[in-house]
C-alpha cells in the first residue's frame, strides 16, 4: 500500500487544473536532439528511418542498412525490389551511407519473439501518418501514449484500448497511425525514449471519443461523455495483444519484452473503493487508493472536455494517458488525466471508466484471460456409457465449447459450472474444452475416454402414454433410450412394424408418419444394437372423439314452468352420432308426496347426426316441472367420446295471489254473508320454488307446507 500523504486534494479541484497526462513526443525524427527530453540521444536511427522511407518511394523494401566489420556499408534489400542496384546505392549514399554494398534477400526480417503488445505499453500517435512521419514531411509530429488493454473489434480482430485525446493533436484533429516505443528506453525505467531501428505500423484508430457524444466537450453529468479509443492492429506485422498488464519490471530492447512480467486481466468491472493500480511508459506500475473522499462514478474535465471516471491517487505522468487502470485482476479504467503530487497536494488521478466508456465504442470488447475449464466428470481414461454428461466448471467464463466428437457443442455456464452431452460412439474418444467469454476464450483441456456399451434395457415411451386418451389422430411415438440404438415401433395386435428411428444423443427418439386413428391401440417399442434386441416396452392407448358441446342449455339452468325446453342443441363433428341421454327426477319421499302432482318430469334417450358441426334433438314436446340430468356422447365409427353431462331444472307454477294488496272486502279474507262463515278460497295452487329449495326440504326431512285457499262460491 502507498505511504499515504496528508493534506489530500480536495475533490473540488477545478477543470482548469486537470490536465491529460499525453506527451508531445517528439516534432520529427530530424529533432531528435541530445537537448531534447523525450527522445533518442543520437542521429543514426534518422539516417535509417530516411534511408528506408526513401527506399520506400522508389518501390525497394529495405531490410537493414550499416556496416561490415571492415568499414564498408551495406545496403540489405528483398529480392522483388523494383529498383536497380544503382538506384538503391544513390539513395543510401544520399542518406549518409556512400559506397553501399547490396545485398538482395527472398523475404523481410521478422522479430524472433511473437509480437506480443501489453497494457501499459507505450506508444507513439504520429502525424500525418506513419510514412509521413518517417519521411519528415513539413509538420510531422508525435504524441506519446500508452495502451490500456488488449481488445476485440466487433468482428473479433485484435485491437487495443487507449485514451480518446490520444487519437488528436493539439488542434483537435484526429490522428489515424500509431507505433510502438522501445520499452527499454522509457522513463518509466529512467531512459530516454526511443524508435525501434525498424519501425511499424501498430494499428490505425478505429474509434476514438474525448468529451461529449455529439463531438463537443459534453457536461458535467453528461452520460455520453467519456475518453476512450480503439487501435485496430496492423495483423499483417504480427502483433499480439495479449489480455495482461505489464509491471515493467522486464523492459528491454525487444518490443515483447515487457511480457515477460505481467498481470492478467480477468474480468472488466467497475471501480470499488481498495487499492488501485496503474501501467504506463512514464511512471511506470505504480499503486494508489480509492478511498471513501475518491468519486466512484462522476465526471471531471480534462483539458476542458468532460470525462465520466473515477478518481484515485495512483501516481500517474503525461505520456501514461490510456494507460492500463486495474484493480486485482480486474480492468476498470483507462489514465485520462490529473493533477501531480506537489509538496502539500496529494496526487489527483482521473480514469476513464471502462464500464462506462466501452458501450461507447460500437461493440469493442476487452480481451480476457479466462481460466482453463476443469472438466470434473468423466475422469481422465475413464470407461462411460454413449452420451454420458461432461460437467465441470469454468470460473469467469460465459460459455464453454466442447469438441472432439462430432459437432462442437457451445453451453452456458451457470453459477460457474457446465454440463453437456458425451459422446457416443463407442470405442476411444478425445474430449476438448475451452472457455469463453465474448471472443475471449481459455486454452483447451481435453481428456480421453473408453465409451463402452451401456446395458440394453427396454425403451421407454413417454408419448402416448400408456393408459392416455387422445382425441386427435396419433401421428407419433416418442420416448426415451440409449444414444445411438436403433427403435423399433410395432403393432402390438397385427405384429406390423409401423416405425423406426435412432436414439438421438440426447437420449430421445421420435417415430413419426403414423396413422393411428379413433380405437383402441397398443404399441410394442425395442431398441437394438448390433444383434442385441432389448426387453419391450409397450403402451395401450385409445383415441376417441372429442365431447360434443350442448350450447342451448347451461349447465346450472332453471327455466319457469311454462317455458321448458323441448329439445337440445349443439355442437360436434360432421358425421358423428350424437346420442343424449335424458333422465327426469320428481319428489318421491313421503314428506314430499303431496307434490308429486305438481311435477311430470320425462326420461328418455334420443340421437342426431352432426351435419355443418350442428345437431340437435326434439323432446316430443315441452318438459314439465322437474329438475333434469343429460348426458350427450358423439360416436363415430362405433367409437364414442367421454360424455358431456349437463343438469338443469324446469320450475314450479307460482302460487295465485301469493302477494300483493289485502283483499277488498267480499273478494277474500274474512267471510261474506251467507256464506256460513267460512273464508273465500281460490284455486289450489303449489307455492312456488326453485329446485334447489325442494332439494333443501327434502334433505332437512322438514313438512313442506302448502297454503290452499278455497274458491269463494257465489251465490
Amino acid at each position: 500500500m502507498k505511504h499515504r500523504v496528508t493534506g489530500r486534494r480536495p475533490l473540488a479541484l477545478t477543470a482548469a487544473t486537470t490536465l491529460a497526462l499525453s506527451g508531445l513526443f517528439l516534432g520529427a525524427p530530424a529533432a531528435f536532439a541530445e537537448d531534447s527530453t523525450d527522445a533518442p540521444s543520437q542521429d543514426a536511427p534518422a539516417q535509417v528511418l530516411k534511408t528506408k522511407a526513401e527506399l520506400d518511394k522508389v518501390g525497394t523494401d529495405m531490410v537493414a542498412v550499416g556496416q561490415t566489420a571492415d568499414g564498408g556499408n551495406v545496403v540489405v534489400v528483398t529480392a522483388d525490389s523494383a529498383s536497380a542496384d544503382s538506384e538503391i546505392t544513390q539513395i543510401a549514399a544520399t542518406e549518409g551511407f556512400p559506397d553501399a554494398a547490396v545485398v538482395k534477400v527472398d523475404r523481410v526480417l521478422s522479430a524472433f519473439d511473437e509480437g506480443d503488445v501489453v497494457g501499459g505499453q507505450g506508444y507513439l500517435s504520429v502525424s500525418p501518418d506513419l510514412d509521413g512521419f518517417l519521411a519528415n514531411e513539413p509538420g510531422s509530429a508525435a504524441w506519446s501514449c500508452s495502451v490500456g488493454f488488449a481488445a476485440f473489434t466487433p468482428t473479433g480482430d485484435p485491437a487495443l484500448l487507449s485514451a480518446g485525446h490520444c487519437a488528436f493533436d493539439e488542434s483537435g484533429e484526429p490522428l489515424t497511425d500509431t507505433t510502438l516505443t522501445v520499452p527499454g528506453d522509457e522513463p518509466a525505467v529512467g531512459g530516454t525514449p526511443s524508435l525501434p531501428a525498424s519501425v511499424e505500423l501498430l494499428g490505425t484508430f478505429g474509434f476514438a471519443q474525448f468529451g461529449g457524444g455529439d463531438g463537443g466537450l459534453g457536461s458535467n453529468g453528461d452520460t455520453t461523455a467519456t475518453d476512450i479509443s480503439v487501435i485496430d492492429i496492423d495483423e499483417a506485422a504480427g502483433w499480439n495483444p495479449v489480455p495482461a498488464v505489464t509491471d515493467w519490471t522486464t523492459a528491454g530492447d525487444s518490443l515483447s519484452s515487457l511480457a515477460d512480467s505481467v498481470i492478467a486481466i480477468k474480468s472488466v468491472a467497475a471501480p470499488a473503493l481498495g487499492e488501485v493500480n496503474k501501467s504506463g511508459r512514464t511512471t511506470g506500475f505504480t499503486t494508489g487508493v480509492v478511498d471513501g473522499d475518491d468519486i466512484l462514478d462522476g465526471w471531471a474535465s480534462i483539458d476542458g472536455h468532460w470525462v465520466q471516471g473515477f478518481s484515485s491517487n495512483t501516481p500517474a505522468a503525461p505520456g501514461d494517458s490510456g494507460g492500463a487502470v486495474i484493480q486485482g485482476n480486474a480492468a476498470v479504467g483507462v489514465i485520462s488525466g490529473g493533477s501531480e503530487a506537489t509538496a502539500t497536494e496529494e496526487q489527483f488521478t482521473w480514469a476513464t471508466s471502462l464500464v462506462t466508456a466501452l458501450p461507447k465504442t460500437n461493440g469493442y470488447q476487452v480481451a480476457l484471460d479466462l481460466d482453463a475449464p476443469v472438466i470434473t466428470s468423466p475422469t481422465d481414461g475413464a470407461e462411460v456409457q454413449p452420451g454420458t454428461a461432461i460437467t465441470g466448471t469454468a470460473v469467469g467464463a460465459a460459455k464453454v465449447t466442447v469438441s472432439g466428437f462430432g459437432a462442437d457443442q457451445t453451453v452456458d455456464v451457470v453459477d460457474g459450472a457446465f454440463s453437456v452431452v458425451g459422446p457416443v460412439e463407442l470405442g476411444e474418444q478425445t474430449i476438448s474444452v475451452r472457455a469463453r467469454t465474448g471472443f475471449s476464450s481459455s486454452e483447451t483441456v481435453s481428456i480421453d475416454v473408453t465409451v463402452v456399451p451401456a446395458p440394453l434395457v427396454a425403451p421407454v415411451i413417454t408419448s402416448p402414454a400408456d393408459g392416455s386418451t387422445a382425441n386427435e389422430t396419433v401421428t407419433a411415438i416418442s420416448g426415451t433410450g440409449l444414444p445411438a440404438t436403433a427403435i423399433t415401433v410395432t403393432d402390438a395386435e397385427t405384429d406390423d412394424v409401423l416405425g423406426t428411428t435412432e436414439v438421438a444423443a440426447d437420449g430421445s427418439w421420435t417415430v413419426d408418419g403414423l396413422t393411428l386413428e379413433y380405437g383402441s391401440h397398443s404399441v410394442v417399442v425395442t431398441q437394438t444394437r448390433d444383434d442385441e434386441v432389448s426387453p419391450e416396452a409397450t403402451a395401450s392407448f385409445s383415441v376417441i372423439p372429442v365431447s360434443p358441446a350442448v350450447t342451448s342449455v347451461t349447465n346450472g339452468a332453471e327455466f319457469a314452468h311454462n317455458d321448458g325446453p323441448s329439445g337440445l342443441a349443439g355442437s360436434g363433428i360432421d358425421g358423428a352420432t350424437v346420442t343424449v341421454k335424458l333422465t327426469g327426477a320428481e319428489p318421491t319421499t313421503a314428506n314430499t308426496a303431496a307434490l308429486a302432482g305438481a311435477f311430470a318430469a320425462a326420461s328418455g334417450t334420443f340421437t342426431a347426426t352432426v351435419e355443418d358441426g350442428a345437431w340437435s334433438v326434439d323432446f316430443g314436446a315441452a318438459l314439465e316441472s322437474g329438475t333434469y340430468t343429460v348426458s350427450a356422447t358423439q360416436a363415430i365409427d362405433g367409437v364414442s367420446s367421454a360424455p358431456t353431462d349437463l343438469a338443469f331444472a324446469v320450475l314450479a307454477a307460482p302460487v295465485a295471489g301469493g302477494g300483493g294488496a289485502a283483499p277488498a272486502p267480499g273478494e277474500g279474507g274474512a267471510a261474506a254473508p251467507g256464506d256460513g262463515g267460512l273464508a273465500a278460497t281460490g284455486s289450489d295452487m303449489l307455492v312456488p320454488l326453485t329446485a334447489g329449495a325442494i332439494a333443501l326440504a327434502l334433505l332437512s326431512g322438514g313438512l313442506l307446507l302448502v297454503v290452499r285457499r278455497r274458491q269463494q262460491i257465489q251465490s
